[in-house]
């Protein structure tokens, strides 16, 4: 033993400073309890046997099937309560699925906020309701203690957030058919004291807010990103993307579609909660947030809808004067007005063009579009910074998903599985090769996945919930036939 591990073992009592995570492969006995079992169920439950498919499974869709089983059993973790983790100390009281482990690279071995949405899409289908909820219930218990949910259950991310997409996963798990018990109150308890406490700061008391006097006055119910970072790094992980050029070169100084979308999304779930006899029962809630769902509305639509040439769409909004809409192709900002149901017809329609003619590819969508980035506000990339991993070519799962949703509310079925055949297709096909999922995908043959600042993960959770997610679609809907 070298004398630093020495002096931490005299010191700590141990030659690590950090405390080892437990696998919990027991918490998916309601699928069986040996691998072989376990996998035939989560196939039946993802391709079930009333579905009308040109063939039955694959011996090949079966490997990816024990693959995913043996990837959930490996990454569903736990830990102590305030154990070191490595990435600070571990906040989550519940087990966890982690979108990766340790040796699988990166060290994603703790529990992830947007993740969790993700991840609870899988996990539903699966039937695993009692997993997505204690996902759901480390979050609420996090923001009770520190009024803040982190990136990662963990305190070194509690600089900075993710996107809020509790309230979308509680109400997947109503459509599932889980009783509205005590969880659910607490979700919409936390969801709505976040709402007006960290997305909606103006007059809190907050030092450093999101939203200033100025900004409420001109753009009215608008939020930003988190404006004490001096790194856009982390204003980018509140947007879900980190490393893309939109937040590299502004930071907090813009008006970002995806984030104030949600918070749409999220009105309009209060509004659907509170009406219901079933649920929150409370008029007064419901008109309370009817009136800012119809203001948010309004705000977003003045400010987001862009009407120049090839930009036309929903687009991001500079902050500095005199630039207004950032002229550039971002797949988060054309997308997310769809799936929380804020576009109208048309702009649906101008959006649904804009995925086919700027970012559709072989296998899926890109994150950014080339097209877009000629003669608009980001031509070149910004100066200092790693490779942007969510930028062209790559194609992520996350938003292959929100795509594919928002297509579907607007009754585009067509092209929301045509989106997800290829993608479904082209990953079962790099299955076949490699022997396992990854983070990102490339968006087309002709193009390799850009790697990023950390590499291409195996795993990967969102990976796996959202081939599930297709994939039962294509073959509820008769369209899967390879």
């Amino acid at each position: 033993m070298d004398s630093i591990s020495q002096l931490r073992l005299t010191i700590l009592g141990k030659s690590k400073s950090t405390d080892d995570l437990r696998e919990r492969p027991e918490k998916f006995d309601f699928l069986g309890v040996d691998k072989k079992t376990r996998t035939r169920t989560l196939l039946e439950k993802t391709i079930p046997k009333t579905a009308v498919i040109s063939q039955t499974p694959s011996e090949e869709r079966e490997k990816i099937f024990s693959y995913i089983i043996n990837f959930w059993e490996r990454s569903l973790l736990e830990a102590d309560y305030l154990a070191d983790t490595g990435k600070g100390l571990n906040l989550s009281k519940r087990p966890f699925l982690a979108p990766s482990r340790i040796n699988d690279g990166f060290n994603f071995a703790q529990q992830y906020r947007w993740d969790t949405y993700f991840q609870n899409k899988g996990l539903i289908i699966a039937g695993g309701y009692d997993l997505a909820i204690d996902q759901l219930i480390n979050i609420v218990e996090v923001f009770s203690q520190f009024k803040r949910v982190p990136n990662a259950l963990t305190t070194w991310f509690l600089s900075h957030s993710q996107p809020p997409l509790e309230i979308f996963s509680a109400f997947d798990l109503l459509a599932a058919g889980v009783a509205p018990k005590d969880w659910l109150s607490r979700v919409i308890q936390m969801v709505e004291e976040e709402l007006v406490s960290e997305w909606w700061d103006y007059e809190s008391g907050k030092q450093q807010p999101r939203q200033t006097k100025q900004m409420f006055e001109k753009y009215g119910l608008m939020t930003r990103y988190n404006s004490i970072h001096f790194h856009p790094l982390l204003d980018s992980c509140e947007d879900g993307k980190d490393h893309n050029w939109v937040t590299a070169t502004y930071g907090a100084n813009y008006l970002p579609v995806q984030i104030n979308a949600i918070i749409y999304g999220i009105l309009d779930r209060l509004v659907r909660y509170y009406s219901s006899e079933k649920l929150g029962n409370d008029q007064t809630k419901t008109r309370q947030y009817a009136i800012f769902r119809e203001r948010l509305h309004h705000d977003f639509n003045r400010r987001f809808w862009c009407k120049e040439g090839k930009w036309t769409g929903f687009r991001n909004y500079s902050l500095i004067d005199g630039e207004g809409f950032i002229r550039y192709g971002d797949l988060a900002a054309e997308v997310w007005p769809l799936f929380v149901g804020l576009a109208s017809k048309e702009q649906a329609e101008v959006t649904k063009n804009n995925l086919e003619r700027y970012y559709a590819g072989d296998y899926g969508l890109a994150s950014t579009s080339l097209v877009l980035r000629e003669g608009g506000s980001l031509t070149k990339p910004p100066a200092g910074y790693q490779s942007f991993q969510w930028e062209y070519p790559n194609c992520w799962p996350p938003l292959m998903l929100v795509a594919v949703e928002g297509l579907k509310k607007y009754g585009y079925l067509e092209e929301a599985r045509k989106y997800e055949h290829r993608w479904v297709q082209y990953l079962e096909s790099a299955f076949k090769l490699t022997g396992f999922f990854t983070e990102k995908q490339p968006s087309a043959a002709h193009v390799e996945v850009n790697k990023g600042y950390y590499g291409n993960i195996k795993g990967f959770g969102w990976t796996i919930s959202v081939y599930l997610d297709f994939l039962k679609d294509l073959a509820l809907s008769n369209n899967l036939d390879f």
